[in-house]
Formats: structure tokens, C-alpha cells, sequence
């Protein structure tokens, strides 16, 4: 079955004013952010995107490559295809940021994209190859707002007052967390103008958002989508509702949003997640409750502390024998005996959520286990 690569091929002749904007569009432009346009498109100025493709190929080539652990091959693909299509004829992006800050556990990055319908789509990137991105992915979890939250929000509000149309925002993986973060956070006179806010596959947030005025106020325009094998859109809590999509691939290759399955102008929907994204999703869930927002915030420091002590930058640079390093220095950083039973403990919770979820999943395998003990 075809994915969003594949709509391009036999969409991307129908015009956005014939046919409007949809769900893979979203993902389409989404995903632009994937591309570095650092010192090409400017932070505060508008570019051609053929213009700006150009000069990515310059410098990179125009070979498709993965771009990280997490960020796969196809966004190159994508986006010729999308340069030669009548649906996005003419596209321009403008304020174009990519900031990394390693001491902050900071990444962010964003563009803004000017359809040619007329109006305007934030797109904010999920999760790079960085341990710095992955470091505040985990803060979201003791965080009542890490770094690039309230970069989004800043983002998006700079976006709203320099525009006086219709805008949409959107993101994949942390970048959906993102777009649904800066929408609830926009002044109320400005939310009036907020779109659809596309969040594909991103986590949710520490804590309900059912009580906050800003979030009840676009929770309606929230389109979430999460694939069956889900591993990351079901973390934490998502109070806006979700569908479930089809993906030609499991586990955490799912998260890939060019494994979504399409037909027509949106992704084919699934009745319910796989078992095992059930049976992850309901370990995880149960394991943070055991562990409150402090030990949470000692555990993420542990473990990415040691990760940063091997001189790696990014998840690709972590060797094996990095990786054995960082394991001696996460050994040493929790000397501490009251630090070592917190680990010890998570561990052993995490562990003991998982076979009771899956019990719970499975009633057969806990029936056959009683029976040969």
C-alpha cells in the first residue's frame, strides 16, 4: 500500500485550492523540517523552496541518507517530489531555526512554511540524533516545561502576530508534542487564528491538561495520529484523543511516518494497537506512577550524564565501547547507596509492569506458567 512519498506522485498534480489541505500534507511539510537549512533559509526571512533545496543539494548532495538514529531515509525523496508537484507549486519558508544547546538539554528547530492556498503551517522537527534531544525528551516526563517548549511557544506567537491569516501547526514525533505545547500557550485573541494542530506519533505531557484554559480552548483542532505499534505517541498522557494508523512495519520502525499506510487523502485508520504496543504502553505507564517527579529528574540525570561522559554528541557516535564507558560511569555517578536503590528499584519496577501487563494481555501464558510451576 502506498505511503505519503506515494500520495505526491498521485495527488501532487491537484491544486491545494481545488482539493484542501489534509493529514499528509501535515506530515509532508512536518517532515521538511528534517532537512539542515541552517545558514540557507534565513531566521527571519522568507525563501523560495526550490531556492532553498538547491542549496541544501550544494552542500549535502541529493543522495537521500538517514539523518540519525531516529530521523530515517526518504525526506530527500519527499521533497523533490514535492518541489515538482502543482500541489505545493510556488512554496516558500521563512524563519527557519535549528538551536542545539547540550548544557540545557536543548534542541529545537522550526520553519514555517507559506502554502500556496495562502495560508501558513508552523512545522516544528521531532527528536534528532543529539543526546542533548533525547536528554529533554525524558525530561518531559519531571518537567513541568523543558527548553523547547516554550521555544514553540515563542515560535508560534512570533508566527501568529507577523501573519493575520489562517495558521496551522504541526510536527512528528516531539515535534507534534511541540505544535499541540505552542498552540495551548498562544494568547486567546491569537488562538482564534490556529488551524488544525497535527501532532504525528508525539508523546503527550506529564500531567492532564483537561483543567488548562488555553488547552481547552484548541483541544478540538488537535488531530492526533499514532500508528498500531506504537512506542512513543502512547508515552505519558494525550487528554485530546488519537486515531490509530496502519504501518507497514512494527515496533519502534513504525514510528517512521513514511511507513503510514495512505489511501486517498488520509492514512488508513486501525481498529486498536497491537498487542505488544499494549502491553509496552501499559508497563510504561504503570512504572512512572511508581516513581515520582524528583526520582524521575535523578534517574534522567544519571543515565545522560554517563552518556555525555564517553564525549559523544550524538546517539550515532555512541560506540559499543562508549557505550561500556558510560555503563562504568553511570556505576560511579550512583556511588551513592541511596542512588543505587533508586536505580535498582526502577529497574525491578519497570520489569515487574511489564510481565503483569503482559499477563494481563495474555492470560493464557500466566495459566501456562502456573501450571508447569
Amino acid at each position: 500500500m502506498p505511503n505519503a512519498i506515494d500520495y505526491l506522485d498521485w495527488r501532487g498534480d491537484i491544486p491545494l485550492d481545488f482539493d484542501g489541505f489534509n493529514e499528509v500534507d501535515g506530515l509532508i511539510v512536518s517532515k521538511l523540517t528534517s532537512l539542515d537549512f541552517t545558514g540557507i533559509v534565513p531566521e527571519d526571512g522568507s525563501m523560495r523552496f526550490a531556492d532553498a533545496l538547491g542549496e541544501y543539494f550544494k552542500r549535502f548532495g541529493e543522495e537521500d541518507r538517514r539523518l540519525g538514529v531516529l530521523l530515517p531515509a526518504g525526506t530527500v525523496t519527499m521533497a523533490k517530489k514535492l518541489l515538482a508537484s502543482r500541489r505545493f507549486a510556488g512554496l516558500v519558508i521563512s524563519d527557519y531555526v535549528n538551536h542545539v544547546d547540550d548544557a540545557a538539554a536543548e534542541q529545537f528547530c522550526a520553519l514555517t512554511a507559506l502554502l500556496p492556498d495562502g495560508s501558513r503551517f508552523a512545522a516544528f522537527r521531532g527528536t534528532d540524533d543529539t543526546i542533548a534531544a533525547w536528554r529533554e525528551d525524558f525530561n518531559m516526563s519531571a518537567e513541568e516545561a523543558v527548553p523547547a517548549q516554550l521555544d514553540a511557544a515563542a515560535y508560534l506567537e512570533r508566527e501568529l502576530r507577523a501573519f493575520d491569516g489562517t495558521m496551522r501547526c504541526g510536527g512528528h514525533s516531539k515535534g507534534g508534542n511541540l505544535a499541540v505545547y505552542a498552540a495551548m500557550r498562544a494568547p486567546e485573541e491569537l488562538q482564534e487564528r490556529i488551524g488544525e494542530v497535527y501532532n504525528y506519533d508525539g508523546p503527550g505531557f506529564r500531567v492532564t491538561m483537561r483543567g488548562d484554559p488555553g488547552y481547552a480552548r484548541v483541544r478540538s483542532r488537535i488531530r492526533t495520529l499514532i500508528p498500531q505499534y506504537a512506542m512513543v505517541g502512547v508515552l505519558l498522557t494525550n487528554d485530546a484523543g488519537y486515531q490509530i494508523v496502519e504501518s507497514c512495519e512494527t515496533g519502534v520502525s513504525a514510528h517512521n511516518g513514511f511507513t503510514w499506510q495512505v489511501r486517498g487523502r488520509r492514512f488508513v485508520r486501525c481498529p486498536g494497537f497491537a498487542l505488544r504496543s499494549r502491553v509496552y504502553a501499559e508497563a510504561i505507564r504503570k512504572w512512572a506512577e511508581g516513581l515520582d517527579f524528583d526520582e524521575r529528574r535523578r534517574l534522567i540525570d544519571a543515565v545522560f550524564d554517563a552518556l555525555e561522559s564517553t564525549g559523544a554528541r550524538t546517539l550515532t557516535e555512541l560506540t559499543e565501547g562508549k557505550i561500556r564507558k558510560a555503563l562504568t560511569a553511570a556505576r560511579d555517578l550512583m556511588s551513592d547507596g541511596d542512588e543505587r536503590a533508586l536505580f535498582t528499584g526502577s529497574m525491578e519496577l519497570l520489569a515487574r509492569s511489564y510481565l503483569e501487563s503482559a499477563r494481563r494481555e495474555l492470560p493464557v501464558i500466566g495459566r501456562f506458567r502456573r501450571k508447569q510451576d
